[in-house]
């Protein structure tokens, strides 16, 4: 049986239907692309965050973690950058947009941050790490939570893109809380926020 996305069982459960015209719309949107664009480039981040981990840190539990958040960030942008291709296969281009801000969008950390993060070690580096990765994956939670909201609006499931939107919420929720966790049982909780 093949997977409804939510909007769909939610359109069902409420008694509307995707009218005609919200059938025939096409594979992305523009704003569809933007995000994928941007949710690459913040995957990247934490890319380079969690490399950092190993060097810094002897808690093999956030050692472990920052290799799961290496794979399933990696395997996350292979996934988007294949989307990615299937619409500009059919003539789609992520519209452009420059990034010179510092940080480049909500939810990353700025380049002081990242050369904090680079030169602390120990309780320290952990302190900071935590804390910048909680408040990454929160903006990606704002960002999946904008797309989730577009797709309602609109009536539509982009393919691929419905399906990571509701995984993005459901995973990095209980990454947070994990991290939080960590923060208070590690005695780290008492210090700065990024």
């Amino acid at each position: 049986m093949p997977r409804l996305g939510w909007c769909v069982v939610l359109m069902l459960f409420l008694g509307q239907v995707p009218d005609a015209s919200a059938r025939e719309a096409p594979l992305y949107t523009p704003d569809d692309l933007m995000f994928l664009t941007h949710m690459i480039m913040h995957h990247e981040q934490a890319l380079e965050m969690a490399a950092l981990v190993p060097t810094r840190s002897h808690r093999e539990e956030l050692i472990r973690f920052a290799r799961y958040i290496d794979g399933s960030q990696r395997a996350e942008i292979d996934q988007m950058k294949s989307l990615l291709d299937a619409a500009a296969e059919r003539g789609m281009k992520p519209p452009h947009h420059e990034m010179h801000d510092d940080p480049p969008m909500n939810g990353m950390l700025s380049r002081a941050q990242m050369a904090a993060l680079r030169a602390a070690n120990g309780p320290e580096f952990e302190r900071l790490w935590l804390q910048g990765m909680i408040y990454h994956h929160q903006g990606a939670l704002d960002m999946a939570r904008e797309q989730q909201e577009r797709q309602f609006r609109d009536h539509r499931q982009p393919f691929g893109i419905d399906a990571m939107v509701d995984d993005i919420l459901v995973v990095q929720r209980a990454e947070i809380t994990r991290m939080k966790g960590w923060l208070v049982r590690w005695g780290l909780a008492g210090s700065g926020a990024p």
